[in-house]
């Protein structure tokens, strides 16, 4: 044999595999995991059908708090809020539910097991609405006008609030509970003085929504 074709092949092949030792192999990342929590509102206003998709109307959904923090020991609190608002309409629709009671100790947010036990014990039963949304619910209305609404603590018109589907789900961007919320009630443009107030009649509202920690 050609010693020197010998040597060329064996030069050859040790190149191939160094070049094939030194190729990284790239490392494809775990999928990251997102909540896909569904929201929409429908109801009859003073008997006229109102709906709210999101993404229609440039509609989208947020999740906000309302925060009183306060030095230990005295009691911070928390009202939770699940709005609808547009980018293309003046309609506001808001549920408000609080207060969450909790001491800070240099946190702002409440520990995930608080945040839960709120909404599943933390609440009067059967919830009502209440000024404030104090151990109650509250709820928040912007009409395509621009008028705003607020329901009223012991309005004197029927009213009634049921909270169900409570689902709890956590991504990277947080901790959520989504809810289903079925209601009457009568909102007032002067809350103040009701007698100086438009009233607007909301019946079979269904919110779907959530509450973020």
């Amino acid at each position: 044999m050609n010693v020197m074709k010998y040597i060329n092949t064996i030069s050859i092949f040790l190149g191939v595999a160094l070049l094939s030792s030194c190729v990284k192999h790239e490392v494809v990342p775990k999928p990251t995991y997102e909540s896909d929590l569904s929201v929409s509102f429908q109801a009859r206003m003073d008997g006229a059908s109102y709906e709210i998709i999101e993404d229609i109307k440039g509609f989208s959904h947020e999740a906000t708090q309302s925060k009183e923090i306060n030095p230990s020991p005295q009691a911070s609190a928390i009202t939770y809020n699940s709005t609808f608002s547009s980018s293309q309409k003046t309609d506001v629709v808001e549920l408000r539910m609080g207060k969450l009671l909790f001491s800070s100790n240099n946190t702002e947010t409440p520990s995930v097991e608080n945040f839960y036990d709120f909404f599943y014990n933390g609440i009067t039963q059967p919830i009502q609405f209440k000024d404030d949304a104090e151990d109650g619910v509250e709820f928040y209305f912007v009409d395509g006008s621009g008028r705003t609404w607020l329901s009223k603590e012991n309005s004197g018109f029927p009213e009634s609030f049921e909270f169900t589907d409570l689902e709890e789900d956590t991504d990277e961007q947080g901790d959520y509970l989504s809810f289903v919320a079925r209601f009457n009630v009568t909102v007032f443009t002067n809350p103040s003085d009701l007698t100086l107030s438009d009233t607007l009649e909301i019946q079979d509202a269904v919110f779907q929504g959530y509450f973020e920690r």
